[in-house]
């Protein structure tokens, strides 16, 4: 006998089996370290001027395998924004998401916009809204609108999604 008891092994398994289907960890990077500032670089699309400086709502990061993806929300030099963001490997970051101030949008399009963003956002977790607050609701009523009036202006100045 080795001296080892099989009555711990049934909890082992389940903590083992428990880590394993836990959905990766949102984080929001701490002011200053790489992963934060290679965002705001990508945010600021090479202009690094003192005016250029951003005031962040929400700072949400998702890593999962070699890749990752972040949301965020607040204000910039052109008024409120929000954004996703997404690194495969050790490729940097890119913006592939976003709306802005404005209102030159319709529903229908912000709804299709809203869509793709919320797919793309449950190949990464099961719950879209621990990364990106509200999402889910946003695109559900976005729908809604799209089918009483799809040509009502009802999202900012949209970028990137869906082509």
């Amino acid at each position: 006998m080795t001296g080892y008891s099989s009555s711990g092994i049934p909890t082992l398994l389940a903590l083992a089996t428990a880590a394993l289907a836990a959905p990766p960890a949102v984080h929001t990077p701490a002011p200053g370290s790489p992963e934060r500032t290679a965002i705001v670089k990508t945010l600021h699309a090479g202009d690094d001027s003192a005016q250029s400086r951003f005031t962040f709502r929400a700072f949400r990061v998702l890593s999962a395998g070699p890749g990752a993806i972040a949301y965020v929300r607040g204000a910039g030099p052109v008024g409120t924004f929000q954004a996703i963001l997404k690194r495969e490997g050790q490729a940097g970051w890119r913006k592939i998401w976003g709306e802005g101030e404005g209102g030159s949008n319709s529903c229908e399009v912000g709804a299709r916009h809203y869509a793709w963003a919320l797919q793309l956002l449950r190949t990464y977790t099961a719950t879209p809204d621990a990364i990106f607050p509200g999402i889910v609701a946003r695109t559900r009523d976005l729908r809604r609108m799209a089918k009483a009036e799809p040509d009502v202006q009802c999202v900012g100045d949209l970028e990137g999604g869906p082509s």
